[in-house]
C-alpha cells in the first residue's frame, strides 16, 4: 500500500495552487504552473485549444487511464461600469447571498484590483422577492466611471478571495478549494507514479471552463483515447445544522472520499473502487449528488468517442461556491491511496474494458 501522507511540502503546493486565480477566461497562469510542475515528473505535456492541460505517462501495459480536476473556479464577470464608479456584475457559478460584503480580485489587464461587493446595509433583505445580483455591486474605491475605468474593463472577471486557514483537528479553510484540490490529489498521484515504473498509460488532465458547462471536458476524449477516467472534484456535505440527506444521500467531513450512485459513474468502475477500498481499509461513503446525472466533468466525457467509463471521486467539501470551503485532509490522502491502488488495480487484471455486464 502506498500509504501517501500530506506533508508540509504538499501544503506549501496547495496554497501555491489556491493563490493563483483562475476564473473563466483567466485560467492561463494556473495552466502555466501545472505546466511547470508536471513537466518535471518527466512527463510528455501538451495544451489544446480551449487550454485542458495534459500530462502523459508511457507505462507497461496497454491501457489508457486518466485522471481529470478542472483548473477554473467560480466568480464574477463585469457587465456595467456605472456613472459613479461602481461597478455591475453577473455571476459564474456563485448565488448572491455568498457575495454580500467579501473581498474579491479582479483580473484586469493592470494586473489584480482589490475590490468589495456592496450593498446596502439598512435594507433587510425579507421581501418575497428574496435577495438578487441587482441588490449587489461591486465597489473598488473609486468614485467615477473615468476613474474606474482606467482600472478595469467590461468583460473582466473575478474571483473571491478568502483565507487559507486550518480549522478544527484536520481541516482546511480557503477559497478555490473547489477544485485546487482535486489538482493536488491529481498531480501527486502522478508524482507517484513518476518515480516508479508506471503499470499502464496514466494521462492527468486539468480541465477548463467546468463551471461554465463542463466545456473544457467535452473536447478531452478527443485528444486522449482512455479506456477509463476518473473525475476528482468535491461534492456537497451533509453534516451541517441544515441539511439535504434525504436528497443528496449522508456525506460527511472525515470519513474518506464519496462514490457517486448516478449516472455519469460506471457500474465496474465502482465495483473495482469498492474492492480496493475495502481490501486496503480506505474509507468511503456512498452520495448520491444532487442530480441523478450531470455536474461535473464526468458527464462530458462519459458521452464522448462512444462512451468512456468514468467515475467521480469526490472530497466532501462544506459551503461550497463561497470564499470559505473546508474540506478534511484526511479525505484528501484517502483519495491519493486509493485512486494509486485502483490503478495498479486495473493494470494487474488487464483490463481495457469496462462494459457492464459483460466485464
Amino acid at each position: 500500500m502506498p500509504n501517501w501522507k500530506s506533508t508540509n511540502e504538499v501544503e506549501e503546493q496547495l496554497k501555491k495552487m489556491l493563490s493563483i486565480a483562475s476564473p473563466y477566461s483567466g485560467e492561463i497562469p494556473i495552466g502555466n504552473y501545472l505546466r511547470e510542475v508536471w513537466s518535471s515528473l518527466n512527463c510528455d505535456v501538451s495544451t489544446d485549444v480551449l487550454g485542458n492541460v495534459y500530462a502523459s505517462l508511457a507505462g507497461r501495459t496497454p491501457i489508457h487511464i486518466g485522471l481529470v480536476a478542472h483548473i477554473d473556479t467560480v466568480g464574477i464577470q463585469i457587465t456595467k461600469i456605472t456613472s459613479c464608479g461602481m461597478l455591475l456584475f453577473r455571476s459564474i457559478g456563485i448565488s448572491p447571498h455568498v457575495l454580500l460584503g467579501q473581498t474579491i480580485e479582479i483580473l484586469s489587464a493592470k494586473g489584480i484590483i482589490v475590490g468589495v461587493i456592496g450593498f446596502d446595509p439598512t435594507s433587510q433583505y425579507d421581501g418575497s422577492r428574496g435577495f438578487m445580483e441587482k441588490d449587489l455591486w461591486i465597489d473598488i474605491g473609486t468614485s467615477t466611471k473615468e476613474e474606474s475605468s482606467s482600472m478595469v474593463e467590461i468583460g473582466d472577471c473575478a474571483v473571491l478571495k478568502g483565507e487559507y486557514v486550518h480549522i478544527g483537528k484536520s481541516n482546511i479553510k480557503s477559497s478555490a478549494i473547489d477544485n485546487r484540490i482535486g489538482l493536488l490529489i491529481i498531480t501527486e498521484c502522478l508524482r507517484w507514479f513518476s518515480s516508479k515504473s508506471s503499470p499502464l498509460h496514466l494521462h492527468v488532465i486539468g480541465s477548463v471552463q467546468e463551471e461554465l458547462g463542463l466545456r473544457g471536458a467535452s473536447v478531452i476524449s478527443n485528444h486522449k483515447q482512455l479506456n477509463a477516467c476518473f473525475i476528482v472534484d468535491v461534492d456537497y456535505t451533509t453534516d451541517t445544522l441544515i441539511s439535504h440527506e434525504n436528497q443528496l444521500g449522508k456525506l460527511v467531513l472525515g470519513k474518506g472520499v464519496g462514490f457517486h450512485k448516478k449516472a455519469d459513474n460506471n457500474i465496474v468502475l465502482q465495483r473495482i473502487a469498492k474492492e480496493v477500498a475495502d481490501k486496503k481499509n480506505l474509507p468511503y461513503q456512498i452520495s448520491l449528488g444532487r442530480r441523478i446525472y450531470g455536474g461535473t466533468d464526468a458527464s462530458a466525457i462519459q458521452l464522448n468517442r462512444g462512451g468512456v467509463a468514468t467515475m467521480n471521486i469526490n472530497i466532501p467539501c462544506r459551503y461550497l461556491h463561497s470564499a470559505s470551503e473546508i474540506c478534511n485532509i484526511q479525505d484528501v490522502e484517502t483519495a491519493v491511496n486509493l485512486l494509486i491502488e485502483m490503478i495498479c488495480m486495473i493494470a494487474e487484471l488487464n483490463k481495457n474494458s469496462f462494459i457492464p455486464g459483460i466485464d
